[in-house]
């Protein structure tokens, strides 16, 4: 098993593409007061591109993913359908086997059912 030590980087391409991200947003502010939460807006804005990307790396395989993610896979559902549209989440079923998980999600273009990789 990995140390958590092990798992931290040090400054690298996504985090100085946050910082001019949020150094850039508040230039635009041109002193005025945020909208809303920066913390949130900022999560939210990252947080499903890398489910995307880890998903799709994952075969669409959502217990590999939430793996990956170091998130309880029930934790990854919840984040999966916090990011899309009621549309897209009908195909979550509670007691589907793992290797059918994978929800399909033609507007989002998060991960692709099994029956379309056979």
């Amino acid at each position: 098993m990995k140390k958590e030590d092990d798992c931290l980087l040090g400054e690298n391409d996504v985090a100085k593409y946050v910082r001019k991200a949020v150094g850039d947003y508040f230039k635009d502010l041109d002193g005025e007061n945020p909208s809303c939460a920066v913390y949130d807006m900022v999560m939210n804005c990252v947080e499903k591109p890398l489910i995307e990307a880890v998903l799709q790396h994952a075969g669409g395989n959502q217990t590999r993913a939430a793996e990956l993610l170091g998130l309880n896979r029930n934790t990854l559902r919840k984040k999966i359908q916090q990011h899309s549209t009621p549309s897209a989440t009908s195909n979550l079923r509670p007691n589907a086997r793992p290797e059918r998980r994978a929800i399909q999600r033609s507007d989002l273009d998060l991960v692709k059912t099994n029956e379309k990789k056979n």
